[in-house]
């Protein structure tokens, strides 16, 4: 995992320090301006993977890469690729040639593992930086088409970059997402759940897990069908997801269950989130197909654990199964309510 971040941002620094030298060699106004912020920007994208590789060797980032050395190798071949593309000797100083190298240099560093290493490593940010890459070469693509006539072959590659960079992103959110609610799946769950217990035990920081099920769930698709109970996964996905914070990582965890993860929250804080997600779900105004008004409600339970500075992390099975121990005692209490938090410390 550590090679794989160290060459992200060294394919990174090569971009950046490639965008400084057209800035310096151009002599076109505006293509300085451009190159100068491009360089800038590349040098952003080193700082998240500089951020991620200090995480790793701190020990707050887990190996999220299931075949890690093909990875690497595939990694290498794009580093050796981009390297061999890229001549120190020689900087294209006419804006042609500057913007086709550019296109070139971002072809490689629009790669789906990029966008893929984003979402699962920093779920809270993922959307900002994608949001930020997408300026990024939207401003190489308009400059692109500024300077070639529409229909040529440069402003029809400018197209293929635009293009290619949305499926790619695409492909990286199939791989972290559920299809039906678009909230994160069950691997971006494991994958940050060992990295916030990880987080939790070495800064002796709060971390709560939280499992909600959909109350009968079972009856509804029964009596309304599938699709309408798709509908309630949706909504309640969604609304789930607005009751909880920026930072808080909300999953479909299977079937009609759902996970959240909230880091730096304890007990009383505990409370107040899942007294908010229950009252956001029981304002859901649903409607059947043939007009009757169909109330939904889920239960909760979770786990806060809160452990000295320095213990060893929680395994993602303790976190989960105490969280469901607490969803259990919520349906035989009655269902449509919250358990109690379990709270794990180390004298449990």
């Amino acid at each position: 995992m550590r090679e794989i971040l160290k060459l992200c941002a060294e394919m990174d620094q090569l971009a950046e320090r490639t965008y400084a030298k057209f800035a310096e060699a151009n002599t076109d106004a505006s293509l300085r301006d451009l190159f100068r912020q491009m360089s800038a920007e590349e040098g952003s994208h080193v700082g998240w993977w500089t951020d991620l590789l200090t995480a790793f060797d701190q020990g707050l980032l887990p190996n999220i890469m299931s075949d890690e050395s093909g990875l690497v190798e595939r990694m290498r071949s794009l580093s050796e690729e981009l390297h061999a593309m890229i001549s120190d000797d020689s900087v294209p100083t006419d804006p042609e040639g500057a913007l086709a190298l550019a296109a070139r240099i971002e072809f490689y560093l629009i790669d789906p593992v990029f966008g893929e290493l984003i979402d699962l490593t920093e779920p809270g940010r993922a959307e900002h930086r994608r949001a930020a890459y997408s300026t990024h070469l939207e401003r190489l693509i308009s400059a692109i088409e500024e300077y070639y006539a529409p229909g040529s072959l440069a402003s029809f590659l400018a197209g293929i970059l635009a293009r290619t960079w949305h499926d790619n992103l695409t492909l990286a959110v199939y791989a972290t997402r559920d299809p039906l609610t678009g909230i994160y799946n069950r691997r971006a769950l494991d994958t940050h759940l060992h990295q916030w217990s990880a987080w939790s035990a070495r800064y002796g920081r709060p971390l709560t897990v939280l499992l909600i099920d959909v109350d009968f769930f079972k009856g509804i698709n029964d009596e309304f069908g599938h699709r309408f109970g798709d509908r309630v996964l949706r909504d309640i996905a969604h609304v789930v997801r607005s009751a909880v914070r920026s930072s808080d990582l909300v999953v479909r965890y299977g079937g009609d269950e759902f996970a959240v993860i909230a880091p730096e929250t304890d007990s009383d804080e505990y409370c107040l989130l899942v007294d908010r997600i229950l009252e956001t779900v029981r304002k859901l105004e649903l409607t059947s197909d043939d007009g009757h008004a169909v109330p939904v409600s889920v239960s909760i339970g979770g786990t806060v654990a809160v452990d000295p500075a320095g213990s060893n992390p929680r395994s993602i099975d303790k976190l989960l199964s105490t969280a469901d121990q607490g969803l259990y005692a919520a349906k035989q209490a009655g269902r449509n309510r919250a358990s109690d938090p379990i709270v794990l410390g180390r004298d449990e």
